[in-house]
């Protein structure tokens, strides 16, 4: 594949690839309901290992398909080890020791960050300046944190412990999108999603048999949990990592990370419904601060208002 084609696709048009984020934003939004649940049923460190490897082996045939294997790049193989390391290793490690000690609705809200997170990181790694819309986005995002993990009225089980997993979670998968961006420049975003798994899977296996050989609970084996592991691994972690790559390969990582916006939505909604988690003022409070600090700090917000701004005065121009 060469570099015209990467910069060049076809085949996708700017409706499609918003179909595409917004199926991600439901994907993963249910994501973390599902994982909290599948907690109760997975030790913890065991969960990530079986839902990666249930997660290559969906994406293994697709390295095969149309046109039989292709060989990567030397310059690839870093940024798909960082992939593997940060979006999957440690993301997938903090990711199900947070949610299993802390709420699915604290979860949702710290992962709202990541938006902001992204932006900030993309800006200082390409030297852009850190203007007041974004320090004033980092403002709102980190109240909104604060406001739920330091007030005692915390929705479900939720621990000072787990949110800070969930933090460094946000983290990790931060830096994997960039490591996705860097990597999208000598391949292509499908092989990227495959080979990381493939190589992240084992490191998740040996980890667990190394630290906790116990793979599963009581229950584990009931129609219920297997189908959740099944959905969460094959739909919401492959196919939710590979239209999340794609997205990133397509329109940058700044600008993907702005449909995760909705995500944490889906996420409270999806608490309440499965977890009987119940929703406090506090939590629609944090909902609306991290938001908006995403709104402001990706220039989401003050671009609408200067397109409104603009819209009126040619308006009031145009009248006789």
């Amino acid at each position: 594949m060469t570099q015209q084609s990467l910069n060049h696709p076809k085949g996708l048009s700017s409706n499609k690839i918003t179909v595409m984020m917004l199926s991600v934003i439901l994907l993963w939004g249910l994501n973390v309901v599902m994982l909290k649940y599948l907690t109760n049923f997975f030790p913890p460190l065991a969960l990530p290992g079986i839902r990666m490897t249930l997660a290559a082996a969906f994406l293994l045939p697709t390295l095969y398909y149309p046109n039989g294997r292709q060989p990567v790049p030397r310059e690839a193989w870093l940024p798909i080890c960082g992939v593997a390391l940060f979006s999957i290793v440690m993301h997938q490690i903090t990711l199900s020791l947070g949610v299993s000690s802390t709420s699915a609705t604290h979860a949702a809200l710290i992962l709202a960050l990541n938006p902001l997170t992204t932006t900030l990181a993309a800006s200082l790694l390409v030297n852009e300046p850190l203007n007041w819309s974004k320090s004033i986005g980092v403002a709102f995002g980190l109240s909104g944190i604060l406001l739920i993990i330091t007030g005692k009225a915390a929705a479900g089980q939720a621990t000072m412990g787990g949110d800070g997993l969930m933090l460094i979670a946000m983290l990790t998968y931060v830096a994997g999108s960039l490591c996705v961006k860097k990597g999208t420049e000598y391949t292509s975003p499908l092989v990227i999603t495959a080979y990381s798994h493939l190589i992240a899977a084992p490191v998740l296996l040996v980890i667990n048999a190394t630290i906790n050989p116990i793979w599963v609970n009581e229950g584990a084996f009931a129609l219920l949990p297997i189908a959740i592991l099944f959905f969460s691994s094959w739909f919401s972690t492959a196919l939710g990592a590979l239209l999340w790559n794609t997205g990133v390969h397509h329109i940058g990582a700044s600008t993907a990370s702005l449909f995760l916006n909705g995500s944490p939505i889906v996420s409270f909604f999806a608490s309440a419904v499965f977890l009987d988690e119940q929703l406090i003022w506090k939590h629609y409070v944090a909902l609306v601060l991290v938001l908006l600090g995403v709104s402001l700090g990706t220039g989401t917000l003050t671009n609408w208002l200067h397109k409104e701004y603009h819209a009126k005065e040619n308006t009031t121009c145009a009248k006789p």
